[in-house]
């Protein structure tokens, strides 16, 4: 798995260090997504646009708190904030590195074949495929 995505993972590092997402003071919704995000290292681009409103790479995402919990508006129904970042963070890497003009074609074939190969009715990505790239 580390040689499938090695040269990823090289690009990535290359491109950006992870960066800390800091949280608006006083905003709940913005500080749990402060906190999942930077508990996930991820290092995509997250822009606040309104309260609950985000940019999280190319997608706009709507979030909200429902029982305590951060969840994320996906389709018809809300996602955990930790889920959706895993499954949803490494496309949005993948899709900014293509618009930035890097030949990703392979890795994109990968990752729809991880998804197929692990398919349990829904689109996860394997914790340990994302961490690698990480």
């Amino acid at each position: 798995m580390q040689d499938k995505y090695a040269p990823l993972k090289r690009d990535l590092n290359h491109v950006k260090a992870t960066k800390m997402y800091r949280a608006v003071k006083g905003d709940k919704i913005d500080e749990l997504f402060a906190f999942h995000l930077n508990k996930a290292q991820l290092s995509l681009p997250v822009k606040r646009v309104t309260a609950g409103k985000y940019m999280f790479g190319t997608r706009q995402i709507l979030a909200k708190i429902i029982n305590g919990r951060l969840v994320i508006r996906v389709g018809g129904g809300y996602m955990g904030a930790d889920e959706f970042i895993e499954q949803y963070g490494k496309i949005e890497l993948l899709k900014m590195m293509k618009a930035d003009g890097q030949n990703i074609d392979k890795e994109l074939k990968d990752l729809k074949a991880d998804k197929r190969a692990g398919s349990t009715g829904r689109n996860t990505i394997n914790s340990a495929a994302m961490k690698a790239i990480m």
